[in-house]
């Protein structure tokens, strides 16, 4: 699949960056009906998401799917409640694209709910049996599953949305309400059993249906084709990832889940290790999982690998190794070539998430097992829909086992109104991939020379720059996200306050994005995690597609008012 012309490109920003109103959606032309990314425009917002304050949490339009019920789910929750006649306050309910993805939120919460002695049920809706037939298109999209708990177990329950991905996403959650009078409920209770209100004609669509739907199967072969052309090596003798190597799931954290879920259950009482500053949740969900111990090796450096080297000497066996190329917000990057001969020798399987660099820039595959990849961010782009994807290494040898497990553990809940706009964004992604890349190095110049600033992190300037840089691909480069550490707090607040970028949750959107990362992401952890090289008042920034000069005339205006303010303050 090649590039698409430029009069085609979705989601394109305007040449000059912005910052939107607090509670929008970022995202190009502008609509919050399915953007993945709020507006965050003050240091203080981003705090007050983080603790949920109301003045923040009123403003909302959308936010970030895993962290948020965006309004297209909390209707849907709304209509099962007033369907079932819940008229209690203390009852909430989270709905989900299958009774798989439902139950595995009730098995979360059951122990708790018996302990608290609160109710929790499962409740399926589904169109009825005697018209779920070929006739009625697109009828089983219609279906989900709805756990209802007590309040008290939200928290839990919130946690099985975040760190699963599995919840449904708004264009699923539109479509389940569109067609929710068709739908039946089913449920061990019976008082939660209800008809259907209304029935369908036969020989027709859904509501809402349209030719992505029909074209579900089609469009996915092609981004999985697309992605296996991306990840195949450049380097002699390996062989072509082919279409069947490439597993599509509807979050990137999904991805990471079901890799997780699925690699356990291949040994029991097995260790995995997480090396190096690895996106929070995907630590929680090594946590959650049934692994019986998670090694945290969390500095990522040479000294660590040392000590694992040891440790697999000693006679102790770890059967996943998870990392990032390069790590999300450090920038650093692994050894892999270290890894992979560790793992040849002492057996164990290298899982990589190199969503902030891509197949674009790096060359990876051959020294890993699995490649993690969220399709949300650079392979988007457009900020409106969500996605995940797992690549299997053909020259692995543990190719076999690992594609035997996931084939067996997966389930399609990519909606295919997703699964459309996620194609429409991605075509052109090796054109956005160097336009963006070309951006980022004129700004890491501009960082690095600043007396404010303490430390820019960027790939190509890390210590272990040498590490990425041997696994660039032809054409490929260092990314678009880098994060700045100012020689003051104040002075980073100062900052973000006033840069005139879009500033949210996310990466990798067309557009310039910045964030001040511990304060959204280790809000509650941020005490603990400076001495890891995350400071608490660090910046992430991901540079888009704007005019290059106009970013660098606006990062240097944000920079002139942190020059003010430290000149007034000494």
């Amino acid at each position: 699949m090649g590039d698409i012309g430029i009069d085609s490109r979705p989601c394109m920003p305007p040449m000059v960056p912005q910052a939107l109103p607090l509670g929008k959606g970022n995202m190009f032309p502008s609509d919050d009906a399915h953007s993945v990314s709020v507006s965050l425009p003050t240091w203080d917002s981003v705090i007050g998401l983080s603790r949920k304050e109301d003045w923040v949490l009123e403003k909302l339009s959308c936010s970030y799917p895993r962290f948020y019920l965006n309004k297209q789910i909390r209707h849907l929750a709304d209509a099962v409640l007033q369907r079932l006649q819940i008229t209690d306050k203390n009852i909430g309910c989270m709905v989900f694209p299958s009774p798989k993805t439902g139950q595995g939120c009730t098995s979360l919460l059951h122990a708790e709910s018996v302990k608290k002695q609160l109710g929790l049920e499962l409740v399926r809706f589904l169109i009825p049996a005697e018209l779920s037939t070929p006739e009625i298109t697109g009828a089983h999209w219609a279906n989900f599953s709805a756990v209802l708990f007590h309040n008290d177990l939200k928290k839990a329950a919130m946690g099985y949305w975040r760190d699963t991905g599995a919840g449904l996403s708004t264009r699923h959650a539109s479509f389940c309400l569109e067609n929710f009078d068709y739908l039946k409920s089913e449920a061990v209770n019976p008082e939660l059993r209800t008809p259907a209100p209304k029935k369908i004609e036969s020989h027709r669509q859904m509501p809402g249906y349209s030719t992505q739907m029909q074209n579900e199967e089609a469009n996915k072969q092609v981004i999985q084709t697309f992605i296996a052309q991306l990840a195949t090596s450049e380097q002699p003798g390996q062989s072509a990832v082919a279409t069947r190597d490439v597993f599509l799931y509807p979050t990137g954290m999904n991805a990471i889940y079901s890799l997780s879920e699925s690699l356990v259950s291949l040994e029991s009482h097995a260790q995995v290790a997480a090396y190096g500053w690895l996106y929070p949740e995907t630590v929680e969900v090594l946590r959650q999982g049934a692994w019986k111990n998670v090694l945290s090796f969390k500095y990522g450096t040479e000294k660590e690998l040392d000590q694992l080297e040891s440790m697999l000497l000693s006679g102790q066996r770890i059967h996943t190794l998870f990392c990032e190329l390069p790590s999300n917000i450090k920038l650093s990057s692994p050894n892999l070539h270290r890894i992979r001969a560790l793992a040849d020798q002492y057996g164990f399987i290298v899982a990589c998430d190199d969503t902030v660099a891509g197949y674009v820039n790096i060359d990876a595959l051959p020294y890993v097992d699995v490649m993690i990849s969220s399709l949300t961010k650079t392979f988007s782009g457009g900020s409106n829909v969500t996605g995940g994807s797992l690549v299997i290494n053909p020259n692995s040898r543990y190719y076999g086992t690992i594609h035997a497990v996931l084939s067996n553990n997966y389930e399609n809940i990519y909606f295919p109104l997703d699964l459309g706009t996620l194609l429409h964004n991605c075509q052109d992604i090796a054109w956005r991939v160097r336009k963006c890349n070309q951006n980022t190095l004129p700004l890491v110049n501009l960082f690095t020379e600043h007396a404010s600033i303490a430390q820019v992190n960027y790939p190509s300037i890390d210590p272990t720059a040498h590490l990425y840089t041997r696994l660039i691909r032809k054409g490929g480069g260092y990314g678009n996200v880098l994060s700045i550490i100012f020689h003051h707090p104040s002075s980073a607040e100062r900052f973000y306050n006033v840069l005139d970028v879009c500033k949210g949750s996310s990466f990798g959107t067309n557009f310039t994005l910045a964030i001040p990362y511990v304060q959204l992401a280790n809000y509650w952890n941020r005490d603990k995690v400076p001495k890891y090289g995350v400071p608490q008042h660090i910046i992430r920034i991901s540079v888009g597609m704007e005019d290059s000069e106009e970013l660098i005339q606006t990062m240097s205006k944000a920079l002139d008012e942190v020059v003010k303010l430290e000149s007034t303050s000494t």
